[in-house]
Parts: C-alpha cells; sequence; structure tokens
C-alpha cells in the first residue's frame, strides 16, 4: 500500500511548465475557479477543433489565453469570427481584457495530452 503521486507533479519544473501562471494570495480561490471556469467554457466551445492543451497568465486587468490546437482554422472560424465570439464571452465572464492567442500543434501525431 505506498503512496501514489501522480507523475505530472514531478515533471512540472523541469520537462513540463505550469498549465496557469498567476499568483495572488488573497484571491486565491477566486483566481482558480475563474481559471476552471475559462478552461471548461473553451473545451466545451472547442471539444471539436484537437485541443492539445490551454496555459493561461493573469495579471492585474488582462488574462492571457494560449490554446495550443492541431486545428488552428476551426478555432479561428471565418476571418476571424469564432476567436472573436470566445474573446467576448470569456470577456463577461471575467471582466478583465482578454488576449487569445492560438498555437498550432504542427506534429498533431506527436502530442500526446
Amino acid at each position: 500500500m505506498g503512496q501514489k503521486v501522480h507523475p505530472e507533479s514531478m515533471r512540472v519544473g523541469y520537462i513540463h511548465d505550469w498549465k496557469a501562471t498567476w499568483f495572488n494570495e488573497p484571491h486565491f480561490a477566486d483566481y482558480l475557479l475563474e481559471d476552471i471556469h475559462i478552461r471548461e467554457h473553451i473545451e466545451g466551445k472547442l471539444a471539436h477543433a484537437g485541443l492539445s492543451s490551454i496555459t493561461i497568465r493573469k495579471d492585474a486587468n488582462e488574462v492571457e489565453v494560449n490554446i495550443h490546437t492541431a486545428r488552428p482554422g476551426i478555432v479561428i472560424g471565418k476571418s476571424g469570427s469564432e476567436v472573436d465570439a470566445l474573446r467576448r464571452d470569456l470577456n463577461r465572464m471575467t471582466r478583465k481584457s482578454i488576449k487569445v492567442n492560438i498555437l498550432e500543434i504542427k506534429r498533431p501525431e506527436l502530442d500526446a495530452a
């Protein structure tokens, strides 16, 4: 009956980076809940787009969301309409300035996420 440790916790900082980069101790619970809502909304709306990972960086008045996907054309939409709608939705949720970056995964067959 050994103590089981998730292998991801051993890799953070060495092999992998944190999936969210923000820190605010007095409002930690609020930021964490906001982070979870952002991830759930993006994963629900873009489930068909081959998402690999979502990284979130927060400043005082700005939230930067990096979406790693195998099919960036689906995320962006015609002339950026889908990403603009996503930005508006996230802006309503957080009441902060939202910056959405779409990053393409060049070889999705090699991505294990």
